[in-house]
């Protein structure tokens, strides 16, 4: 009895070891895998932004999970892809309950490919902000749930924080860095967009033309995936990639798309998974650079003729 008593103990020890010890493994890892977060989840310092519907989060999700709805750090209905006010993103960054010594893991839902790119532009935007310590869920809820771990369904909250965002504008692309780069050798603009958006055959409705940014190359966002699923490839695997597409390294990438979700899926890929550096993002990306006061510089952007003739196609389509 009293063998079988101290052999529970031990095994409970170890258990405890083991976790405590791998909690620094997981530190600074820009992917978690389900497992991962499991292990990791009930570390005090660990906040888990879910940043689904609320409705889904109403309905199960990952214990001590905190909401913070994708729409919350978007910008207008014109442009998406604009930050929200400074201070609105700092009080929601402090309603979380997030500071320097946080490790924050974003979860999106994982439903498809598209659903990445709001964890990654969720991301980008507490990177922004001056946070460090950052996570994204691969496979999202989805992989949680065929992981068969638990749920709950009560809303948890946090004590807040009083972070002061330190601004990092290393990974930010404005409308006027991005003009300044075309033409550039040493720089290298990324269209995040399906090929069809980046050839001009089609638009997005916060465009106002079709086609893409002058000299930019066409790096799709669903290059960064695992064949048949919707989680990222390894860190090793986006180094492939990377290496294969931009054989030649520049001093200064810019990934950008329609309203800069496409885009930070790009981003992701290239400076957190692959490593590649100063990789910069546009975040209002052509919902901008295509409503500017003065038309700017644009390739495969179809004549005007053949902008009506599409659209009237689509009409009757």
């Amino acid at each position: 009895m009293k063998h079988a008593i101290f052999t529970t103990a031990l095994k409970s020890c170890a258990a405890l070891v083991l976790a405590a010890c791998s909690l620094p493994v997981f530190a600074n890892q820009p992917v978690l895998d389900a497992a991962a977060l499991e292990a990791l989840r009930n570390s005090p310092d660990v906040r888990v932004i879910d940043i689904r519907p609320p409705a889904d989060y109403g309905q199960g999700h990952i214990p001590g999970a905190l909401s913070a709805p994708y729409g919350s750090w978007r910008g207008p209905a014109h442009s998406p892809g604009q930050l929200p006010p400074l201070t609105r993103l700092a009080e929601q960054v402090q309603q979380l309950g997030l500071d320097q010594n946080s490790h924050a893991v974003v979860v999106s839902s994982g439903a498809d490919i598209t659903d990445f790119g709001a964890a990654a532009r969720v991301y980008w935007t507490l990177k922004y902000l001056g946070l460090e310590n950052l996570s994204v869920l691969n496979g999202g809820m989805q992989a949680w749930q065929e992981a068969a771990l638990p749920l709950e369904q009560t809303t948890a909250s946090v004590a807040p924080s009083q972070y002061e965002p330190v601004l990092n504008t290393a990974i930010l692309a404005t409308q006027s860095d991005v003009q300044a780069q075309i033409g550039n050798p040493d720089a290298r603009l990324v269209d995040a967009r399906p090929k069809n958006f980046f050839l001009g055959e089609v638009k997005a409705p916060t465009a106002s033309t079709p086609g893409t940014i002058q000299g930019a190359v066409n790096i799709e966002h669903s290059l960064w995936f695992e064949p048949g699923t919707t989680r990222v490839v390894s860190q090793e695997k986006a180094r492939e990639i990377a290496a294969r597409q931009f054989p030649e390294m520049v001093d200064d990438t810019i990934a950008f798309c329609n309203t800069g979700h496409w885009a930070a899926t790009d981003w992701f890929a290239l400076s957190e998974l692959a490593g590649v550096p100063n990789v910069r993002m546009y975040p209002e990306s052509l919902a901008d650079w295509t409503n500017a006061a003065t038309p700017l510089p644009m390739d495969n952007e179809p004549s005007r003729g053949s902008q009506i003739s599409n659209k009237l196609k689509s009409l009757f389509n």
